[in-house]
């Protein structure tokens, strides 16, 4: 869609001085084309927060908000308890860590791919607002993608604290032209931000912002009562570039005006899409609200209904004959109904017709099993019970992926979204760097925090590929996961610390921090060795195994496996890099050739008595003498 004052030109071909009406018009436009995604948008909202809100801001939780009628669109909250069910179920047991791989590469790309690693893991530990890291932040996001249908989580550099910051942008507030389809182009968001933190960051567009209206979420008229600060739109737009030789363009612009532009290069938007049900045409998806509502609100009529004639049926009738009880006693009796005979009449005989019979009961349970059915996600273990006659761990187990099977996918796109948050990582942070060519990132050990420059490790996108461990297909409740790891315990599939860890009881490792603390030093010597560089390494940088390790097999193992590991990569390297990668691997070598002798020592059996033909002449035979036995030393003279 374009403007026809542009003769149809598109808006990032369009200069400076035009690009900002130009952007301001196309999402003005489509917020009206769109209205319908901004009023189904409120609606699930109330549905899940059981309020009449008036739109999506904080300001409609700020009134009393609770009315009947939005009690009434779900009055069991059938809607509310499965997107909280949907969410500890399917990704907040979920912890996925982005992992990079290289193709072909040098022995240092290797390494840069594994120091990767941890910057993203530095990252996805940073403190985001209110949530504590990056993972805490996405469960809450996975409230609007079972809810809404799609989380939209914004990846920002953050260029003056340089750091990488997560938003969860409402979904009314970005816009896609639908002539486009599954696969836009172009983006489009309008954002509320404080006006004078704008001006602070944008100086020379001081005036435009100050002449900003109010931002409004329905387009109407801006509250005119005193505010503590003033709340100004701010809208971007993003083109996505054709091919490596035509990068795109972005622009945020204010009141009309472009406050700053420049070329867009990253392959897509700053966005990561969390999606729950994805539109078979189009860039959005539906959600648990949109999948049974209908149903949700069936349910909750019968209900009502049921609770009526209930209401009804359980009236007491006590007839009295006139005069002979005071009125104000009768006033009392708010659970009885009291009726009034003629003296010396007889009362008539009152039948007690049950309130409902038990198929209405029946009946209405089968609408609520209908709703679960509808969204996909089982009921019994929505409401916390435990299947009868299920006691193994390999029967919850086995049943337990019965149940997820349908959500199995939802699971894997929430590690997909991982994959795309990596990504967005390595695009951010060169816009860091951009800034600050020493830019450090940190990221958290054991036992403190690390850092590294990120330009000396930043990859090509056509150099490295990134993947999660599938952790969507293993039991998240606690038998399932301690049969299946006591199962690869006892086959030897796996060691004891490797159990430990994949149970995932957070006491056992504050039990065990002696280990632990070793077997980080063990970890960090092997990066020390993998990371040396022959011109400029010292001898005395070795450090060799000392003779108090405690855990000299499980130490040995380690460096075993990263020198496998290294063997590997060294096998697919050119020649010039296979001679520069064998003064690491020599390294681990002896390491280990330095520890198995360690180990060797200690297992070695202990001496025992010399032989007979190793016995020195004149030393006497038999048993040894007693005490009163042996003879007095000489006296001296």
């Amino acid at each position: 869609m374009a403007s026809s004052k542009h003769n149809g030109e598109p808006w990032h071909t369009l200069d400076r001085e035009e690009m900002g009406g130009e952007v301001s018009s196309l999402i003005r436009s489509f917020k009206d084309e769109q209205g319908g995604r901004r009023t189904r948008y409120v609606r699930n909202l109330e549905l899940y927060e059981g309020r009449t809100m008036g739109d999506y801001s904080a300001r409609s939780y700020m009134g009393d908000g609770v009315s009947s009628v939005a009690l009434e669109m779900d009055r069991l909250r059938l809607v509310r308890s499965a997107v909280s069910h949907a969410v500890s179920s399917i990704y907040a047991p979920q912890k996925p860590k982005p992992q990079f791989q290289t193709i072909g590469a040098t022995w240092e790309m290797r390494r840069k791919a594994y120091r990767l690693d941890r910057i993203c893991e530095g990252i996805l530990n940073q403190r985001q607002g209110r949530w504590i890291n990056v993972w805490a932040f996405m469960a809450d996001a996975a409230v609007d993608a079972a809810l809404q249908g799609a989380a939209a989580i914004k990846v920002v550099a953050n260029t003056e604290l340089k750091r990488i910051d997560h938003k969860l942008v409402p979904l009314p507030d970005l816009f896609v032209d639908p002539a486009e389809g599954r696969n836009p182009l172009s983006l489009f968001q309008r954002e509320p931000v404080d006006a004078e933190k704008t001006k602070k960051q944008w100086p020379k567009a001081a005036a435009k912002i100050d002449a900003a209206s109010p931002y409004s979420w329905d387009w109407s008229e801006g509250i005119t009562s005193p505010r503590a600060a003033k709340v100004v739109e701010l809208q971007y737009a993003w083109r996505l570039p054709i091919s490596a030789d035509e990068p795109g363009r972005w622009c945020a612009v204010i009141n009309g005006e472009v406050l700053e532009e420049g070329e867009w290069t990253a392959p897509a938007f700053p966005f990561v899409f969390l999606l729950w049900e994805p539109h078979r045409d189009g860039f959005w998806a539906s959600g648990i609200a949109d999948e049974g509502s209908f149903i949700a609100e069936n349910c909750g009529v019968l209900d009502d209904r049921l609770m009526i004639r209930e209401l009804i049926a359980s009236k007491t009738q006590v007839f009295y004959e006139k005069e002979s009880i005071k009125g104000d006693d009768l006033a009392l009796n708010d659970a009885y109904v009291a009726i009034a005979v003629e003296k010396g009449a007889m009362p008539p005989v009152v039948s007690q017709v049950p309130a409902f019979a038990p198929q209405d009961i029946q009946f209405k349970d089968g609408k609520v099993r209908e709703f679960w059915d509808a969204i996909g996600i089982s009921q019994v273990s929505a409401a916390a019970r435990r299947e009868q006659g299920l006691s193994s761990g390999i029967a919850i187990m086995t049943l337990n992926d019965t149940k997820a099977g349908r959500q199995l996918i939802k699971a894997q796109r929430y590690e997909q979204a991982y994959v795309d948050l990596a990504h967005q990582y390595v695009w951010r942070l060169r816009e860091l760097a951009a800034e600050d060519p020493d830019f450090a990132i940190r990221w958290p050990g054991k036992a403190l925090l690390r850092t590294v420059k990120f330009a000396d490790n930043d990859i090509e996108d056509e150099a490295f590929s990134v993947s999660v461990a599938p952790s969507s297909a293993l039991p998240h409740d606690p038998a399932g996961r301690q049969e299946m790891v006591q199962q690869m315990y006892r086959s030897g599939l796996i060691s004891q610390e490797t159990a430990r860890s994949l149970i995932g009881w957070a006491d056992i490792d504050s039990e065990l921090n002696v280990e632990n603390a070793e077997l980080e030093f063990v970890d960090l010597q092997i990066e020390r060795y993998l990371d040396a560089e022959q011109d400029t390494w010292d001898a005395g940088e070795y450090i060799a195994p000392e003779g108090y390790i405690f855990n000299k097999i499980q130490a040995l193992r380690r460096f075993t496996s990263a020198l496998f590991r290294a063997r590997i990569d060294q096998a697919f390297l050119p020649r010039e890099e296979r001679e520069k990668a064998e003064f690491n691997i020599s390294l681990l070598t002896r390491f280990i050739q330095e520890l198995d002798g360690l180990i060797k020592a200690e297992m070695a059996p202990p001496p025992g008595p010399p032989a007979a033909d190793q016995v020195p002449a004149g030393t006497p035979s038999g048993p040894a003498p007693g005490p009163d036995q042996m003879a007095a030393p000489p006296r001296a003279a």
